[in-house]
């Protein structure tokens, strides 16, 4: 059977490598789940460090009894007529795009005698969601009347639908929109939340003007940023990563090349995640072939795994995603004494740095 191996560790210290980057460019980090899953552990553990808000893009994978009265899980998809209750009792805030769908919202945290915090989500460039600029300024003006929402501010996206990346041209009239939304609305927003992991690259050199949060995924738990598909250096990029075992080992031919090279079978499938991201630890296999259930492997010139023997594999991001979301795949979670002891001291004393919520 598969396996995920979830080291908390490498996952700990990219959060804390981050956050204590962004916070030093006054951006706050909010650490986005959806792609393993909501899995309570992570999600514990990144409570624990002091993310006192955590992403989902699902409601049942957020936790509706907090430990804390800070803590806050926010909802990063637009709501559904039937998801309205839900989104106001779950989240503390959430992105969203179409008024009808806020004013639910509003009448819903009327009803319950709550506020509502949400972002308003602005199509720049990325063309998956989002206000256009030309109806911002009206939308705002409608929002701020709504007596159960409360508008927290501004949100952008980038490289989740069309593949251009954000430039620094982009940080300057994102920055210039913002003040004439402000100017031509007469609200003063205290948080933009500017983009996502495609950002990274620019937050590091770049000065974010009125940017002040991220919402932070892959380069968390993959250690790559977004935009070019660089890896990070700082951070790990092996803290998830599957396993299978090898069920069988034959000789085969390579009927293109009418070569003989030996085959393994091995447990993971397309039902276990997305083969074409996955790749093996040790680099001289070669994936040749999948079907449902199995992997077919070319051991190159290894003589040595024997029937049993574990093949692990790093994930990009789809496939991390669909097998963090596959119920019948088991996680062993792994505590590293090293890393825990390169960042003993450092959680503490960082975490006490964080932006805290507005």
């Amino acid at each position: 059977m598969p396996q995920l191996h979830v080291n908390l560790s490498k996952i700990k210290y990219n959060a804390m490598a981050l956050q204590h980057m962004l916070s030093a460019q006054g951006v706050r980090m909010i650490p986005v789940t959806k792609c393993v899953g909501g899995d309570i552990k992570v999600r514990e553990m990144l409570r624990d460090i002091g993310f006192s808000t955590l992403a989902e893009s699902r409601l049942s994978k957020m936790t509706h009894h907090q430990k804390q009265p800070t803590q806050q899980d926010m909802m990063i998809k637009g709501a559904l007529p039937n998801e309205i209750e839900d989104v106001v009792l779950k989240s503390q805030v959430s992105i969203q795009t179409e008024f009808s769908t806020i004013q639910a919202l509003n009448d819903m945290a009327v009803q319950k005698g709550v506020k509502h915090a949400i972002y308003l989500m602005v199509d720049w460039k990325d063309g998956r969601e989002g206000a256009l600029t030309y109806e911002v300024v009206h939308l705002v003006k409608k929002i701020i009347k709504l007596k159960g929402i409360y508008l927290k501010g501004l949100a952008f996206n980038f490289m989740c639908f069309r593949p251009i990346q954000p430039t620094e041209e982009d940080i300057v009239y994102m920055n210039y929109f913002i003040e004439s939304v402000e100017r031509d609305t007469g609200v003063r927003f205290n948080s933009i939340s500017g983009g996502n992991s495609s950002l990274l690259t620019l937050a590091m050199y770049t000065d974010l003007g009125r940017i002040n949060e991220l919402r932070i995924g892959e380069a968390l738990f993959r250690g790559y940023e977004t935009s070019y598909n660089m890896r990070l250096p700082y951070l790990y990029d092996d803290a998830i990563l599957l396993s299978g075992r090898i069920l069988e080992i034959k000789p085969r031919l390579d009927i293109e090349k009418r070569q003989a090279y030996m085959q393994a079978i091995v447990d993971v499938g397309q039902l276990d995640t997305v083969i074409d991201g996955i790749q093996p630890i040790e680099s001289h296999l070669k994936i040749v072939g999948s079907s449902s259930d199995a992997l077919m492997i070319d051991l190159g010139h290894s003589d040595y795994y024997q029937i049993g023997d574990e093949i692990t594999f790093q994930l990009n991001y789809s496939s991390l995603a669909q097998s963090m979301h596959m119920p019948h795949i088991p996680k062993n979670y792994i505590e590293d004494k090293g890393i825990e002891q390169l960042i003993n001291g450092f959680v503490e004393i960082k975490k006490n740095n964080f932006i805290k919520q507005s």
